[in-house]
C-alpha cells in the first residue's frame, strides 16, 4: 500500500461476476529533476507556476472550468515515477495522469502510472487523445499497451493533443466530485468541450476497445461511455473506492475518538455498527443496490468474537474478524423497448 498515516486497513475484493479523502482530486505527474508535490486551488495559481507548460496549463483550465471541480489539483514532479507516487500517495488524490515537459502524451510514463495503479486496484489512471482517424485506427493499440487494466480511462476529444488534455481535465472536474454513486460516467455534460467529429462506425471502433468520447445525441452533449479500458464502468469502481475509504476513515475516527475500545463484546459491536452506518450511507447514495422489499441495501457485516479470535491478534491489539459484502447498484445505459402497431 501507499504511504497513508492509517491504524485501520481495508482490503476489498471484489466477486466477477456479481467523508473520506475529497474522490474528485486530480494529480498530474510531470518529469523534472527534483522530485516535489504542489497543490493548487484555482487555475490562476497553478497558470502562474506553469504558464510555459501547454499540457498542463489545459488540463487545470479544463479542470476549474467545471462548477463542480475538486478541491484541489496536484502537480507532482518525478524523477521516477513510481517511487514519486508512492512518496505522495497519501496526498488526498483519486484520479491521475502525465504529461510531458513539452506538452506531448507521453505513452511510456502513463504505461508506468497505470501499471501502478493497478496493482493498486483502487484510483485511477487517465489520459486523452485526440479524436482523429490516426486515433481510431489505434483504438487496439492502445488498449493492448495499458494490457485492458481495469482502473485506466482513455478519453478521445478535441481536434488536437492540447485540446484532448483540456478534455480530460474538463471531465474529471465536472463528473469525478458528483456524489459518488449519484452518477454515472455516462450521458455527462462536459464544459468547454465541443462533440467529436467522428463517425458512428469510428465511435464504435473506439467503445470495441473500451475507449470513450464526447458525442451529440438527442440535441445534448455528452459522453458517449463511462468505462476504463479493461471494461469496468468507472462509477462501480469509484464507489467501491468510497466504500473503502469511507470505512478507513470512519473506523478511524473511533479508535482516535475512544478512550479505549475494547476488545470484547462491546468494542466490537462499535465496529460493527461503524462499518454498517458506512454501508447504509452507501445504499443511499447509490452505490449499493436496495433490497425492493425491505428497503435495506443488500450488504451484510460479519464480526467474529473475542472467543474465536487469534490469540496473536488479543495480543498484538489487531482485531480482524469483520469482514463485509455488497451487491452494486449499477445503472442504465441503454433502453431496449419493444412495441406493437394494430391496423
Amino acid at each position: 500500500m501507499g504511504k497513508n498515516l492509517s491504524d485501520v486497513r481495508v482490503k476489498l475484493n471484489v466477486e466477477q461476476p456479481s467523508v473520506p479523502v475529497n474522490m474528485g482530486n486530480l494529480a498530474i505527474f510531470v518529469k523534472g529533476e527534483t522530485p516535489k508535490a504542489e497543490t493548487f486551488s484555482s487555475y490562476d495559481d497553478i497558470s502562474g507556476v506553469y504558464s510555459e507548460n501547454d499540457s498542463i496549463n489545459q488540463i487545470a483550465s479544463g479542470y476549474f472550468a467545471q462548477a463542480d471541480h475538486g478541491d484541489k489539483l496536484f502537480v507532482f514532479t518525478y524523477d521516477n515515477l513510481n517511487s514519486v507516487a508512492e512518496t505522495y500517495y497519501g496526498e488526498g488524490w483519486e484520479f491521475a495522469t502525465v504529461v510531458g515537459s513539452d506538452g506531448a502524451n507521453p505513452d511510456s510514463e502513463m504505461t508506468a502510472l497505470s501499471n501502478y495503479i493497478n496493482g493498486k486496484d483502487e484510483r485511477f489512471a487517465i489520459t486523452a487523445y485526440p479524436a482523429t482517424e490516426t486515433t481510431v485506427s489505434k483504438a487496439e493499440e492502445i488498449r493492448n499497451r495499458f494490457g485492458n487494466a481495469r482502473r485506466t480511462i482513455v478519453f478521445v476529444n478535441g481536434e488536437d493533443q492540447s485540446k484532448a488534455f483540456y478534455g480530460l481535465g474538463a471531465l474529471i472536474g465536472a463528473v469525478a466530485n458528483e456524489l459518488v454513486g449519484s452518477v454515472t460516467w455516462k450521458f455527462r455534460k462536459i464544459g468547454g468541450v465541443k462533440p467529436v467529429n467522428l463517425t458512428v462506425t469510428q465511435i464504435q471502433k473506439l467503445h470495441d476497445a473500451n475507449i470513450f468520447t464526447y458525442v451529440t445525441k438527442a440535441g445534448i452533449n455528452q459522453t458517449s461511455e463511462g468505462k476504463t479500458i479493461g471494461g469496468e464502468y468507472i462509477d462501480a469502481l469509484h464507489g467501491d473506492d468510497w466504500v473503502k475509504a469511507s470505512i478507513e476513515t470512519e473506523l478511524q475516527k473511533l479508535l482516535s475518538s475512544s478512550k479505549k475500545l475494547s476488545f470484547d463484546a462491546v468494542g466490537i459491536a462499535q465496529i460493527d455498527a461503524t462499518v454498517t452506518q458506512v454501508l447504509s450511507q452507501a445504499t443511499n447514495n447509490g452505490i449499493i443496490l436496495e433490497n425492493a422489499e425491505t428497503g435495506m441495501g443488500k450488504f451484510a457485516v460479519t464480526t467474529v468474537p473475542r472467543e474465536e479470535s487469534p490469540a496473536s491478534d488479543i495480543s498484538s491489539r489487531q482485531y480482524t474478524g469483520l469482514s463485509f459484502s455488497y451487491t452494486r447498484a449499477g445503472a442504465i445505459h441503454s433502453v431496449v423497448v419493444s412495441g406493437q402497431i394494430n391496423l
